[in-house]
């Protein structure tokens, strides 16, 4: 006989949730209040499942930070070819790089047919392309995160090449 068949169901749901007896009864005994509106399901995932938009919302968010950090950073170049050239660079890059992310994101999302998993749910996978699950909404989210600055620096960068010689945006 297996072991996990033996094992009781919540000693199970402890295992798999990465909590001992000890820290569930200093919660009062109720593993949902500790993880919050996520709760695992009879296979050990965490459920409900991984949604689209706020995967994407969530690397959209990221990426304004993202943004804000590639505003900064512009400045701190002083030579105005230096940060024109930075700026250029962080477009390409992170237009090239974000678009093979989400693609393949996408598609590796496609592929899991809605079963898109958590990292934690990772010792859960009982074959190997269950990993596809796993890799679909880390994609997308770098994707995102990748695409969101690109508008901005391309932008700043077209402000930064037609500023005037001589001002603070153009740059010594």
């Amino acid at each position: 006989m297996c072991y996990r068949a033996a094992e009781p169901a919540l000693e199970r749901r402890l295992r798999l949730g990465g909590m001992s007896r000890a820290s569930l009864l200093r919660f009062g005994g109720d593993a949902g209040a500790i993880v919050g509106k996520v709760n695992r399901g009879e296979d050990g995932v965490l459920e409900p499942r991984l949604r689209l938009g706020e995967v994407v919302a969530r690397g959209a968010a990221s990426g304004a930070g993202a943004a804000l950090c590639v505003v900064v950073a512009a400045f701190v170049f002083q030579k105005h070819d230096d940060r024109v050239d930075f700026l250029e660079a962080t477009s390409f890059l992170g237009l090239l790089t974000g678009t093979v992310f989400l693609l393949i994101g996408l598609f590796f999302w496609a592929c899991s047919f809605g079963e898109v998993l958590r990292w934690r749910d990772f010792l859960t996978t009982t074959s190997p392309h269950d990993v596809v699950s796993i890799a679909a909404p880390s994609l997308v989210r770098a994707g995102v995160f990748l695409l969101v600055p690109v508008p901005v620096a391309f932008g700043l960068g077209e402000l930064v090449a037609s500023a005037a010689g001589g001002s603070w945006l153009w740059g010594t």
